[in-house]
């Protein structure tokens, strides 16, 4: 029965009871049973009022729901005839092609009429709440003729022609991202779950393990429930309880949810799914990190909604932030003891932020708006800045920590009036700065509003914070905060006892920090800020930007246009420039207002070279000689050449990987156009078997000569191949595999690129077109780079700069070379000799297995020992020892301490 609680001071109104009645029917369908019932209280008059839905109600509210219904699914669905796959920023290049939208359809988006008729009515049109919204889409989208009622025609009056377009626009770009996000949501009704796993977005016939409670988080792990033809090597074990009844042959399992205590599964044999197999749970779009909801085939949909933490073969875990009510949902929809549950995995496409972005675009053009920031951001008015003075100048303390760009970035700051723009280069310290601007904001008694569009990127910045003595007040979930940030939570604090204690902790603060999507908290509605510095403001889309910014006098934004774009999953959203963040429209329109941080600290001078020369026009520097000049250092040379001997594959000097894992190899282009390595497709995703082999190859050649796991980092454009290689290095759990996407703001001293395109077509599909994410993957080494390169320059500009050290990247030059811009990247390593050409088979030549499973069974051996046996005693030498026995190499402990 629904209970329905009221503030307000009307009883019984319409809409109170319509409300009501429609709570009764959601109980209804989502439990299966009959609520005649509702229940309203009114808190200020302490009334209770029992609503009894009349049969005439009940029809009138789904007529009128039906209607509504069918209006927004008319204007979600696609204009195009062909539907499109899902987009992600990984996976763009994975799916089918699709039709681009025509300009007509662009233009025409909302032709047939955005929103229902206005009334006009002077009496309800003065009350309404919305009246403001309602003018500007009738001006701007709908293009309607003002109001007979003036007080209403007014407040559109003020928006000149070029503004009216420029929310016209947008509003189409939030409406197409809403129609990409949207259509998949409805397969969780509209599909079977068999049907929908064929499209790589369910997995169907799942089965609960036991619950485990970690970190405030509950986890179960799903793996496959048998199939009828299974045979006795490849079912499921399911011990639940002594009581449990046998299942018979050739039926579904049976879970015993009645039972007492809850029940515990054991798992015995489990399936053995090859990763090819149709039935492996990495042979489609769900991977780490995705939401997903949980449903009970076939009436029972989204009834939990969690985040995936594992994803094998077999099985994939989920954690979720209440327990899942299985037991309560089977005593609700059924009246037996015993249930049959089928339960199906989905992913989850969140479409909810939609709302927000339309009101931050809206809020920009209301007659109540800020007029100066809709003239600086729609018509790129010129930002004004103070002539450079004294007042501007740092304290020797503070700028004897910074480096001249960082300096300089910090007094543009200081000198604007309105807003300014610092271009983080890779590996620059741009956290460092926003940090130190923040120190030097507060003591000059200025208040700021920290935010960027995620969770990690603003605590990144708050944990620099940590032992400031100024107040820091963290905003949003405390579960996605930071460990160590917690201590800025409003949950951390002393719980105040009055309203005036709750007000000082909220609005006493000169710094609050949070992201982007939680600026509707209700402090916002009390407080503004002197400035707003908004971090990887390069990654978040306009609309989104807005939000923060009209909470202060001005804004900060901290970002690079080069590296990775807003997230847009829609293909006509991205044509028509939604990708286009906030950052790179006033940068481009006022590149006088930019700074540069150009002076790096991460990659050597190899490295830096390749996003110098394609990317940045030589702007990059390396901060000072160790830095351009640090390699990765191997701690143990000749265990890795010795084990080369120890598998007879022929003199050191003719091995590619001793040549590859050599401190003076720093960039490498691996070509694998020699063995072949040719990319397949498992349904509509990308993988490439033979150059994964060639990365573990890699890794474990690292490994044996010294190298950490956590030195180590593995790149791929592609999810497909990014969950084959977590695959294939599950024994390797430190190491960290990611896509271009993921990879920003990680860097590891070896980055190792995997580009997974080759074909005889010379397809290397839209994913290598973006340049960006490269950058990225490259700048993430500082010493050595292993990987492919893609279309998407910007992917390849976010991988390149992970590495510190070292870059290898795998890839077929056949291929790739196909791409116009890629030739650039070829000329640059030809010129600089960075180029290495596999021999035919050279995925064959190093066996790992016999030396690996011998060093397995014996740390097997080492680690546990039968009950009764006499303890023995692991000798541990030191590496001296083993000089010249590369066999011991691969078996005994060392020890160097």
């Amino acid at each position: 029965m629904p209970f329905e609680i009221k503030t307000g001071r009307t009883v019984g109104g319409m809409e109170h009871r319509a409300q009501t009645m429609l709570y009764t029917l959601l109980i209804a369908e989502r439990y299966g049973v009959q609520t005649p019932t509702g229940i309203l209280y009114y808190t200020q008059k302490d009334e209770i009022i029992q609503v009894h839905p009349a049969r005439n109600e009940l029809r009138g509210l789904m007529i009128g729901r039906n209607e509504l219904a069918a209006s927004i699914m008319y204007h979600r669905e696609p204009k195009s005839s062909e539907p499109s796959e899902p987009h992600t920023p990984e996976t763009p290049s994975e799916m089918p092609p699709t039709q681009p939208p025509t300009q007509l359809e662009f233009n025409s988006f909302n032709d047939d009429g955005f929103l229902p008729p206005p009334i006009d009515e002077n009496y309800q049109c003065s009350k309404c709440y919305v009246k403001d919204a309602c003018v500007l889409y009738r001006a701007a989208v709908e293009k309607m003729p003002p109001s007979p009622i003036s007080q209403l025609s007014d407040k559109a009056a003020h928006l000149t022609p070029s503004q009216k377009e420029f929310f016209a626009h947008w509003e189409t770009l939030i409406a197409l991202e809403e129609q990409d996000m949207v259509r998949f949501r409805k397969e969780l009704w509209t599909m079977g779950a068999e049907e929908r796993e064929k499209h790589g977005r369910c997995f169907a016939h799942m089965m609960p393990g036991p619950k485990i409670k970690k970190d405030g988080k509950f986890i179960y792990e799903f793996t496959r429930a048998p199939k009828p033809e299974a045979t006795p090597e490849t079912v499921l074990d399911l011990t639940m309880s002594p009581s449990t009844p046998k299942k018979k042959s050739g039926s579904p399992p049976v879970l015993d949810l009645t039972s007492s205590p809850a029940p515990h599964y054991q798992m015995g044999d489990r399936f053995e799914y090859s990763f090819g197999s149709a039935d492996s749970l990495l042979n489609g779009h769900i991977i780490k990190g995705d939401a997903v909801t949980i449903s009970i085939d076939p009436s029972l949909l989204a009834f939990a909604r969690g985040f995936v933490l594992d994803i094998t073969t077999k099985s994939i875990t989920v954690a979720f932030d209440q327990e899942l009510p299985l037991e309560g949902v089977a005593i609700r929809r059924h009246s037996k003891s015993k249930t049959v549950l089928d339960f199906r995995i989905d992913k989850d496409d969140y479409s909810g932020g939609m709302a927000k972005l339309r009101s931050n675009l809206a809020a920009l053009f209301y007659q109540s708006g800020d007029e100066r920031r809709l003239r600086l951001v729609v018509d790129l008015m010129k930002p004004r800045f103070f002539a450079p003075g004294e007042d501007e100048k740092l304290p020797e303390t503070r700028a004897n920590v910074l480096n001249p760009n960082q300096r300089a970035a910090i007094e543009l700051v200081l000198r604007a009036q309105d807003y300014a723009l610092v271009l983080g280069m890779p590996g620059t310290g741009k956290t460092t700065m926003v940090v130190e601007l923040i120190k030097e904001l507060v003591r000059r008694g200025k208040s700021v509003l920290l935010t960027s569009y995620t969770h990690s990127a603003v605590d990144t910045i708050l944990l620099k914070l940590l032992e400031v003595e100024f107040d820091v007040l963290r905003l949003g979930n405390v579960d996605k905060v930071h460990m160590e940030a917690r201590k800025f939570a409003l949950g951390a604090k002393e719980t105040p006892e009055t309203l005036e204690a709750l007000e000082r902790q909220l609005l006493r603060p000169l710094v609050v920090a949070t992201t982007c999507l939680s600026i509707d908290h209700p402090l916002f509605a009390r407080r503004t800020f002197d400035y707003c510095i908004v971090d990887e403001a390069s990654q978040i889309t306009l609309p989104s930007c807005l939000g923060p910014l009209r909470f202060a006098e001005k804004f900060v934004l901290v970002g690079d246009h080069f590296q990775l774009p807003p997230l847009v999953k829609s293909k006509y959203a991205r044509q028509g420039g939604m990708d286009v963040s906030l950052f790179r429209r006033l940068s481009d329109a006022h590149p006088e207002a930019v700074v540069d941080l150009a002076l790096q600290y991460r990659m050597n001078a190899e490295i830096m070279t390749l996003s110098n020369k394609l990317i940045y026009s030589d702007r990059l520097q390396c901060g000072n000689e160790q830095v351009a000049n640090q390699a990765l250092r191997i701690p143990l040379p000749s265990a890795g050449l010795n084990w080369h001997n120890s598998c007879g594959d022929g003199p050191n000097n003719l091995c590619w990987l001793n040549s590859l894992i050599d401190p003076s190899c720093k960039v490498r282009f691996v070509d694998t156009d020699g063995l072949p390595a040719r990319n397949t497709v498992v349904g509509s995703l990308v993988q490439n078997e033979i150059e994964a082999q060639l990365v573990l190859q890699t890794i474990e050649a690292l490994s044996r000569s010294g190298i950490e796991p956590t030195q180590i980092g593995v790149i791929s454009p592609y999810r497909q191949q990014i969950k084959l290689l977590a695959h294939m290095l599950q024994e390797r759990p430190e190491i960290e595999i990611l896509t271009a996407d993921r990879s920003q703001g990680r860097d590891k001293d070896c980055i190792i690129i995997s580009m997974v395109r080759s074909n005889e077509d010379g397809n290397i599909g839209d994913l290598l077109k973006d340049w960006r994410r490269l950058n990225v993957s490259f700048t993430r080494a500082r010493s050595k780079l292993i990987g492919d390169l893609l279309k998407d320059w910007r992917r390849l500009n976010v991988s390149f700069t992970r590495a510190r050290s070292k870059l290898v990247i795998f890839g077929s030059r056949g291929t790739l070379k196909c791409d116009a811009l890629l030739e650039q990247f070829f000329d640059l390593i030809d010129e600089k000799g960075w180029y290495m050409c596999l021999p035919k088979d050279a995925h064959l030549m190093h066996d790992f297995s016999k030396v690996h499973g011998k060093r397995m069974a014996l740390e097997s051996l080492g680690d546990s020992q039968p009950a009764g046996d006499t303890p023995f005693k692991r000798a541990r030498v030191s590496s001296g020892v083993l000089k010249g026995r590369p066999l011991l190499q691969d078996i005994i402990v060392i020890d160097d301490d």
